[in-house]
């Protein structure tokens, strides 16, 4: 099962943000699949990628065959940078690994043909 974890620049300031990127199978088994990224719960209130939610998504969605990345947004895990009050700068990080995966050119892993985003909502 390919599996590795990375830093990504964010589009919006370069902070470098870490995923992990996972599939359980490569590209010659397979040449296209669907991908998610998962995100975690707010992050100064203990929220990251090794979230118990996160990792049992993250699970369900290798089981059936998903490129799957979970995110630790800015200030969270090893990702660089501060939290920020508004989301602004989380959001744009969101669409810099949304980006990263749709232009995924890698031989291990499917290009990604399409996305599901798995967001939490704190109101």
């Amino acid at each position: 099962m390919p599996s590795r974890t990375t830093f990504i620049e964010s589009e919006l300031d370069k902070t470098l943000i870490e995923i992990q990127l996972r599939c359980s199978l490569t590209r010659q088994e397979k040449v296209e699949s669907s991908g998610i990224i998962i995100a975690h719960p707010y992050g100064p209130l203990g929220g990251s990628m090794n979230n118990n939610v996160v990792i049992a998504l993250q699970r369900y969605f290798l089981s059936e065959g998903y490129v799957t990345v979970c995110i630790n947004f800015r200030g969270c895990g090893n990702s660089k940078g501060k939290t920020s009050w508004t989301g602004m700068p989380e959001r744009k990080d969101y669409i810099s690994v949304m980006n990263y995966m749709l232009q995924l050119n890698d031989i291990n892993y499917p290009s990604v043909n399409s996305l599901i985003l798995c967001v939490w909502l704190h109101i």
